[in-house]
């Protein structure tokens, strides 16, 4: 196959009885964990409708941030029990008011503002909708999309008009769904993967250019340049020392996760989890058994034990977990490689972040900043290069948060203890202001409540 073959874009009903037993397999991942990145049927007030109030727990999680001025912003912060409030600042987070809450979905929130006035929220997972705002969020418009293909992994939106979600649908498999009028009509553009392959999240830089999150049985990512209509596989280098292999075994029916993320222009960056194939009931190999999160069984002295990554994407760095009892494996046969581009995936070059924690956001397809705990470095080479890692006085950053309005202007999401916060910058990350969130403990008073 040539480096970037076409691929029709096809939803056939020999997919529907796979599209039921990995989405079996994946349901259980999605409850225990959900997206990291932002977190249906919501009680709560919408345009001449009731109101209503949720009980508050006493530790809200910073879930989501966007920012479209260095004033105006919003955040989703995820309460207890199983609740989630949309906030809004107009004057840099001096002040809040909370536009949209209620009960938490299955999966989580996609949020994303456009400019001061238009934004939208679609909460996935079953029974998903979709609420959008053109008047910086006072009113919201909600539009049901079980009708658009049921079960809805993954959203994205590139502007008002254009979006576009990722179904698992229970008749006809997986789907993806477009549209260009801002949700008033849908389109059909059917499987945007090969019927041996999986994807799980839809990312897309412009109308035309997108890449996906994908299990494959080969090392290869995902590409549309046609808005969706056509996708083409995207062959990906292998590291030094090669893939994986289990004992007795071949990479050639192992498992590859490859999340593609577009970063700005024609830049990509690709992370690749090689998973050996398993050899008997020993520790030689694993398989993918779910995501979010990326979850991969291995065995040990004949036991099934499971390990989770807790999210493989361009902003996190994969730790893993044991989940079942058992003595752990020593060296579990999973490689994991992050690769850039900046020619759209015709090339492409291995990097390493300065450190395996933290947050990666994108001034440009060349220039990225790193931030983790106290320490923040750049690339103005795609990630080839680091400078020296600079010590600022910065928590932990909540992977994913770290985003751009340009080279002077960023903000990235934290949690202090149980207080979620915002840290900004105007000086290009010589100074960072630490922006705290309302912490919740009102017994239902306060931003968080909706009355």
């Amino acid at each position: 196959m040539d480096p970037e073959d076409e691929l029709p874009s096809r939803t056939t009903a020999s997919r529907a009885s796979r599209a039921v037993a990995v989405i079996g397999a994946s349901i259980l991942a999605i409850a225990v964990a959900g997206f990291a990145y932002v977190h249906p049927n919501l009680g709560l007030s919408l345009p001449g409708g009731a109101s209503s109030t949720i009980k508050l727990g006493s530790s809200p999680q910073l879930a989501a941030v966007d920012f479209v001025t260095p004033d105006a912003g919003w955040v989703v912060v995820e309460l207890e029990p199983h609740a989630f409030a949309l906030l809004h600042t107009a004057d840099a987070g001096e002040t809040w008011s909370r536009q949209l809450g209620g009960a938490a979905g299955t999966i989580g929130e996609y949020m994303r503002f456009f400019d001061p006035a238009h934004g939208v929220l679609v909460l996935l997972g079953p029974q998903a909708m979709l609420y959008q705002t053109a008047d910086g969020g006072r009113t919201w418009n909600s539009h049901q999309l079980t009708q658009y293909g049921g079960y809805i992994w993954s959203a994205d939106f590139v502007d008002a008009d254009h979006g576009w979600l990722l179904a698992q649908d229970p008749t006809v498999g997986e789907t993806l769904r477009r549209t260009q009028d801002g949700g008033k009509m849908w389109s059909s553009l059917g499987s945007p993967v090969l019927y041996s392959d999986w994807a799980y999240r839809v990312l897309f830089s412009s109308p035309t250019d997108g890449w996906l999150y994908s299990q494959s049985a080969a090392p290869y990512a995902y590409k549309s340049r046609d808005g969706g209509e056509s996708w083409s596989r995207v062959p990906l280098p292998e590291p030094r020392g090669g893939w994986p292999a289990a004992q007795g075994g071949s990479i050639s029916s192992g498992e590859f996760f490859v999340a593609a993320q577009p970063t700005e222009g024609d830049g990509v960056l690709a992370t690749v989890v090689a998973i050996a194939p398993p050899h008997g009931r020993f520790p030689g190999g694993g398989v993918l058994v779910g995501y979010p999160p990326l979850r991969v069984g291995t065995w040990d002295a004949g036991r099934p034990v499971t390990y989770v990554y807790a999210d493989v994407s361009p902003y996190r760095y994969s730790s893993v977990e044991r989940v079942n009892a058992g003595s752990y494996v020593d060296s579990l046969p999973t490689t994991q490689t992050q690769l850039s581009s900046v020619d759209g995936g015709l090339s492409w070059d291995p990097i390493v972040p300065p450190a395996s924690t933290g947050s990666i956001g994108y001034v440009d397809a060349y220039n990225w900043w790193w931030i983790g705990s106290g320490a923040q470095a750049t690339t103005s080479d795609a990630g080839k290069t680091w400078s020296r890692i600079r010590t600022v006085g910065v928590p932990q950053p909540l992977p994913g948060s770290l985003q751009f309005l340009d080279s002077t202007h960023a903000w990235f999401g934290a949690m202090a203890g149980t207080r979620p916060l915002v840290e900004a910058t105007d000086d290009g990350g010589l100074n960072w202001r630490m922006v705290l969130l309302p912490n919740g403990t009102t017994g239902g008073a306060g931003p968080y409540a909706l009355t």
